[in-house]
This record gives structure tokens, C-alpha cells and sequence, in this order.
């Protein structure tokens, strides 16, 4: 092609540059009496310089990439004084003005790539990445098999070409057009049976509820039979069919009468869940089904609407390794399995207070020294207990500039009473309506609560 095309087109001058895609470049070259269309592509699997009859459509013709610019500006006006095969998958074309030179160098490959070039191929802008030199020059082996352009000749070679790839391309672009509007719906039916798998699961843990409340009871009833320390108690359970010894797990560092209110609490919690996880249920349903008509709809659907703009065959990214989301606390569990959040820095800890926590939350600050902030995310409406106040203190006076006191004391209060001080540091805060607790910090709890850490590992 480079053979073919150079003597027919040397000298035309660039009148009008396009880049309807980045992998595709197109020329519009004027010579005496005519105008002739030449095509770079360096798209996977239709790399190829050929001449075509008119310009793709595209969606991008008001949006010109910085790319694109830089091109129509180095071009344009220029005279295209040599194409030349400068490696078994390289193209170069040289363009000449005022005693100044540009080049234009079509790289074939996965990915392919198109590079600009000023005087002594000084790079100046690439579609992929920063602008690079281009691979070195490497000799053609003129040998193998006979071209499938058979004899045509100059132009007619290139509108060959065209006709050669044309049709493939017209395929690939349907396909990809097709692809793009199928695989969004695909996407979201995946990820609706897979949340609905989770929430089918969450939905059926009224047995587990059942057990914590019959736990609760049999405790309330042998509060003096409880020993302290123990992991579990053996106690007598009498129902229709007569007597049976059941073990009931018990948390080592809770009181008996707090033993009863953590399995009440575990069976109220897993009860509210399994009926939000049901009402739920219901509306995934209902998604799932409208999202699988849909997708019916697009696969049955062969052709896409002639008004569409045609589109390239969608590039493959490089692929990143995604970097952990970045969270502001760090989560322990208290009394119950209750979440205790402690925010990890000045700015993590006004993230947490701000944009974490909500107004109903309970706050909890080692008082009067600097630290951590301290959350209890709770129900609205719900009062926090005794147990799990004791332990959300002593993780705020641990990190905090007291860590280690065998007392301090903690102020507590809503997230909604806290603001932030103006012009202060990051993290520091004004608060209302607090309550303060002092505390004699237990070595025991606080072990606990540390080993409960969830994310020791971040």
C-alpha cells in the first residue's frame, strides 16, 4: 500500500484532519482537481492505510481530543511528501512545510498506536499514553504469500483495501454496539441474583432469633446459677415433650443480668433484620424480573437503530490492580456484637464524625485531651446500654493522650451536638448536651474489646 499510494498522492496538501476514534485517523488531501480521503487505522484486527470514500460518523466531531488538536494543528496546510513501510507492522508518512518537517507513524498491534513527530522525530503526541519515539526501522521481508489486492493499482489499491476491511469492520462495530448495549443489563441482573442471595440469607434467620430469645429466657430464670468467667452454663428447659439440658453461650467479661439483655438484644436485632431482609425480597424480585425482560429484549433485538452513530470496537484498558477504599475507623465489637467505630487520625476522625456517623449515632471523646473520636452506631431511637457504654469509653480514653491511666473520663453525647471549630485542626470539634462518665479502666475488658478488632489487618 505504501508503494502503491506514494507516487499517487505525494504532494497534496492536509486540508482537513479527523479522528472520529483515537485509533483512527483521517486525511483529507487536496491535489488538482480532486480530493482524496486517506485512512490510517491502527485498530486490533483492522489495522490498515487505505482510502476511503467518506468520512465515519461519529459522536465525537464536537469534542476533539487534545490528540486531535495537536494534530490538525502540526498538519494541516502541510504537503504529504513520502509514505514509507518502515517495519512489518510500521507506517510512516512525512509531511513537508517551509523548510520544516512533521511525520505521522501508524504502529500495528495490541494495542496499536499512532504517534506525531517533529523535526528529528522529536515526539510530540501519541493516542496512547504520553507522546514516545517510535520502534526502531526494521527491513520488510518482501517474501509470502501474494496480495489479496490482486493487481489493482494506486488509488484503486487503496480503495481495495478499504473494500477488503470494510465489510469485517462493518461487523465489528455492530457487534460492539451490540455488546455495549447488552452487557450493562447483564451486569446488573448479575449483581441483583447476587444480592438477593445475601438478602434470602439474611431473610431466614428468624431460627437463629428464636434461639437468642429462648437463651434470654432460660437465663432470666437462673440469673444465680450463671458462673462469672464461664463460656457457657448447662440449664434445664421444659417443654411439651418434658425436660432437656441445653448450653447456652455466655460472654466471659459480661455481668448475669448482662448475659440476658445481650441475648434479647441479638433476638430483637436478628428478628428487625430477617423482616427488612423479606420486604426486601420483594422489591429484588420484582427488579430481577423487569431487569431479565429487559435483557430478553436487547439479545432478541439483532440491529441497532440506523440513527446510531457508528462506534469503534471497544479498546481494552490496561488492566489496575484496584487499591483498597480507604476507610476512616477502625471497627471493634462490644457488649452483644454491638459495632464500635474509633476513627484512626485527625482527618479520618473528623471523616467519621461528619461524614460517617449519623446525627442519631452516639459520640463518645476522652475529655479535656486529645484523641480519637469514638462511635456507637445505633437505631434511632434506641438507648444505648450500660455494657456497651463502659466499652466504647475505654476504647476512647486507650486512644487517646491518657492511654494507659488506670482512670479518665469520657464525655458523651449525639453525633448532631457536634460541630466543628472554626478555622481549627482537623478533627477538632465542639459538642452539646454531653454527659460525662468516669471510668476505672478494666485490663480485661480492654483485651477483649482489642482482640475484637476487625480490620487488624489494614
Amino acid at each position: 500500500m505504501a508503494r502503491a499510494l506514494e507516487p499517487e498522492l505525494s504532494g497534496a496538501v492536509v486540508q482537513k484532519v479527523r479522528a472520529p476514534w483515537p485509533e483512527r485517523l483521517e486525511l483529507e488531501l487536496r491535489q488538482p482537481g480532486r480530493t482524496v480521503r486517506l485512512l490510517l487505522s491502527v485498530e486490533s484486527g483492522l489495522g490498515r492505510i487505505s482510502v476511503i470514500e467518506a468520512r465515519a460518523l461519529s459522536s465525537l466531531d464536537n469534542r476533539p481530543t487534545p490528540w486531535l488538536l495537536r494534530v490538525r494543528k502540526e498538519l494541516t496546510g502541510r504537503r504529504l511528501s513520502s509514505i514509507r513501510c518502515t517495519g512489518p507492522r510500521q507506517v510512516r508518512l512525512g509531511f513537508e512545510k517551509g523548510g520544516t518537517s512533521r511525520t505521522v507513524v501508524a504502529e500495528l498491534g495490541a494495542p496499536g498506536v499512532l504517534l506525531l513527530l517533529g523535526e528529528d522525530d522529536l515526539p510530540l503526541a501519541a493516542t496512547q499514553g504520553p507522546a514516545r519515539a517510535p520502534s526502531p526501522v526494521e527491513a520488510v521481508d518482501e517474501g509470502g504469500p501474494p496480495s489479496r489486492l490482486r493487481e489493482a493499482r494506486g488509488l484503486e489499491a487503496g480503495r481495495a483495501a478499504e473494500a477488503l476491511v470494510g465489510a469485517r469492520e462493518s461487523e465489528v462495530q455492530r457487534e460492539a454496539r451490540r455488546r455495549a448495549r447488552i452487557q450493562p443489563i447483564r451486569s446488573t441482573l448479575q449483581r441483583l441474583r447476587r444480592t438477593r442471595a445475601k438478602v434470602e440469607a439474611e431473610a431466614g434467620r428468624d431460627a437463629a432469633a428464636e434461639e437468642h430469645r429462648r437463651w434470654g429466657e432460660l437465663l432470666s430464670r437462673a440469673l444465680d446459677r450463671i458462673p462469672r468467667g464461664a463460656r457457657s452454663v448447662r440449664l434445664t428447659e421444659w417443654t411439651e415433650s418434658g425436660s432437656r439440658e441445653v448450653d447456652v453461650p455466655l460472654e466471659p467479661t459480661l455481668a448475669p443480668r448482662a448475659q440476658v439483655e445481650r441475648h434479647f438484644h441479638q433476638y430483637r436485632r436478628l428478628l428487625r433484620g430477617s423482616a427488612m431482609a423479606r420486604e426486601r425480597l420483594a422489591t429484588l424480585d420484582r427488579e430481577i424480573s423487569e431487569t431479565e425482560r429487559a435483557l430478553a429484549e436487547a439479545e432478541a433485538s439483532a440491529e441497532v437503530d440506523a440513527a446510531t452513530p457508528a462506534a469503534p470496537p471497544p479498546a481494552r484498558p490496561a488492566r489496575k490492580r484496584a487499591s483498597p477504599a480507604h476507610r476512616p475507623y477502625r471497627v471493634f465489637r462490644g457488649a452483644g456484637g454491638q459495632p464500635i467505630w474509633v476513627g484512626r487520625a485527625g482527618e479520618d476522625n473528623a471523616a467519621l464524625t461528619f461524614q460517617v456517623a449519623r446525627p442519631h449515632h452516639l459520640w463518645m471523646h476522652a475529655r479535656g485531651v486529645p484523641g480519637a473520636h469514638v462511635v456507637v452506631p445505633l437505631d434511632r431511637g434506641e438507648e444505648v446500654g450500660q455494657e456497651t457504654l463502659l466499652d466504647a469509653a475505654h476504647l476512647a480514653l486507650h486512644f487517646s493522650r491518657v492511654a494507659g491511666e488506670p482512670r479518665g473520663e469520657v464525655a458523651w453525647t449525639r453525633a448532631r451536638l457536634v460541630k466543628r471549630v472554626k478555622g481549627g485542626a482537623p478533627g477538632q470539634v465542639t459538642y452539646t448536651g454531653e454527659k460525662v462518665l468516669s471510668v476505672r479502666m478494666e485490663p480485661a475488658r480492654l483485651e477483649r474489646l482489642l482482640r475484637s478488632r476487625e480490620d487488624a489487618a489494614s
